[in-house]
This record gives structure tokens, C-alpha cells and sequence, in this order.
């Protein structure tokens, strides 16, 4: 029973958002900055370790 609400969230947060265009940008926006944030990380600590 838990299982099948906790589903039934993600399935109403992802359909709200395809819904409604201005929060699909958003989303999108929050996931790309997330992605490059961490591949800033990553490069700032491998050049890190390279050269101290």
C-alpha cells in the first residue's frame, strides 16, 4: 500500500510538470545547472590532484 502512494506522487509531480510548460523549463534549467555544478567539481578536483 505504501508503495503504490508514494508511486502515485512521482506519477502526479511529473505529470504536473510536463503540464505546465514554465515549470518543464524550470526543471530542466535546475537539472542542467545540477549536472554542471558537479562536472565542475569533478574537473576542479582531478586538476587538483594533478597540479598542487
Amino acid at each position: 500500500m505504501k508503495n503504490k502512494r508514494h508511486y502515485q506522487f512521482w506519477r502526479w509531480l511529473i505529470l504536473t510538470i510536463v503540464r505546465i510548460r514554465k515549470l518543464y523549463a524550470l526543471t530542466w534549467g535546475i537539472v542542467i545547472l545540477l549536472i554542471i555544478a558537479c562536472l565542475k567539481t569533478d574537473i576542479a578536483r582531478i586538476l587538483g590532484g594533478i597540479w598542487p
